[in-house]
């Protein structure tokens, strides 16, 4: 998470946020790692514009406003836009499922502090981000892109 002077919150510049982002993304894609990465790079509010579409009600926390999300990888579908109902619960389920083989961390029972009211990977309204991958293509090779403006 971005610190405050690049977080694209105010009064931060936006350029400074996106610059940060895409030098983070670039040194991960010129790293020995990428052969093997996902990098989920969603936004946690909706910069004030109205949405048309209610959130589905899944517990008492609900899941709140469409954000965009981008998921990047040498294994990412190509063009792929994600209609699934998603929300950041989906990139646990997608970390439980991948590295605890489904096991679920469950608020009620592990012990560290956990607002969460459920185990909301659960919910069956929530779509699976495995779905945006491809593991049999090819893996692509590392698209860098300049940092507009420099980051200093």
């Amino acid at each position: 998470m971005p610190a405050d002077k690049v977080s694209d919150h105010p009064p931060a510049l936006v350029t400074r946020g996106q610059a940060y982002v895409t030098g983070v993304i670039n040194s991960i894609m010129r790293s020995r790692t990428w052969k093997s990465t996902a990098i989920f790079l969603g936004w946690d509010d909706w910069g004030g514009f109205y949405d048309h579409v209610k959130p589905p009600d899944v517990d008492s926390q609900g899941y709140g406003l469409r954000v965009p999300a981008l998921v990047i990888s040498p294994y990412a579908k190509r063009g792929y836009v994600d209609h699934q109902i998603l929300s950041q619960d989906a990139y646990l389920k997608f970390i439980e499922d991948d590295f605890l083989h489904r096991h679920r961390i469950d608020p009620s029972t592990d012990g560290r502090p956990d607002p969460r009211p459920d185990v909301r990977e659960n919910e069956a309204i929530l779509g699976n981000l495995v779905n945006d991958f491809n593991f049999a293509q090819k893996p692509r090779r590392p698209l860098i892109l300049p940092l507009h403006p420099p980051f200093s």
